[in-house]
């Protein structure tokens, strides 16, 4: 058989079960029975299973939706890539760089490093500082993409222009393919499209740039970008 990965969103709350039924914790419970704790999960096609505490929290994460996003749909917030972060290590190395590592809820471990130019002006607390917006970052990168996955699964389909806009991982697939994508709020002639090398480029990798009245710039995204809802897709 083949090993398989794979993640989903689901619905849960607390709940026991005694003798194989399921309760909620409001609930009157039989006396003198044994209660086992965990969560009633209801799957996205409506089916409901009961999981034991520990291998239900072994296995997921609550989705804490960004507050400044206008819509409950599924997102990432500040608060779940504060809390992903389960440990931190730093060290100065020689007497001008400060590496930090940190490692995650899930094991995963991220290494960042900061350093200045004169050991006069160097401070590991601000060199901390550094790294750890570095590893934030990243986070809410690795985080968004698990999401996206739960969200979307993992199959490739065509890309759909619904009503409002489509996410940027959808976004990206179409820049792919040779189209554009842009935000409602830049200006018409804005638009960003992906550029695969060939032997003139001095790029290695493919890139993003964006195009408009003025030429074309490498793109650099912020975080609020990246996680809009809002791309539109670009025809040709």
């Amino acid at each position: 058989m083949k090993t398989y990965i794979g993640t989903k969103i689901i619905q849960a709350e607390p709940a026991l079960r005694i003798d194989g039924k399921v309760y909620s914790p409001d609930e009157i419970l039989p006396e003198d029975t044994d209660v086992e704790v965990g969560y009633r999960v209801r799957y996205p096609d409506g089916y409901e299973s009961w999981s034991p505490r520990d291998v239900f929290e072994a296995a997921y994460m609550p989705v804490l939706n960004n507050p400044q996003l206008k819509t409950d749909a599924p997102s990432v917030s500040q608060q779940m890539v504060d809390d992903f972060i389960l440990e931190t290590w730093t060290t100065t190395l020689g007497d001008k760089t400060t590496v930090v590592r940190a490692m995650l809820r899930n094991g995963f471990e991220i290494v960042e490093s900061s350093a200045c130019v004169s050991a006069e002006n160097y401070d590991e607390t601000m060199g901390h500082a550094i790294c750890m917006k570095k590893i934030k970052d990243k986070v809410w990168f690795l985080l968004g993409f698990l999401l996206q996955t739960a969200v979307h699964g993992v199959k490739k389909t065509e890309v759909e222009q619904p009503a409002g806009g489509v996410s940027f991982g959808t976004a990206l697939e179409a820049m792919k393919k040779g189209k554009g994508a842009r935000l409602p709020h830049w200006k018409p002639d804005v638009v960003i499209r992906a550029q695969y090398p060939d032997e003139h480029s001095k790029m290695t990798a493919p890139y993003l740039y964006v195009e408009s009245r003025y030429g074309r710039v490498p793109w650099k995204e912020t975080m609020i970008e990246l996680f809009s809802d809002d791309w539109e897709i670009v025809e040709g």
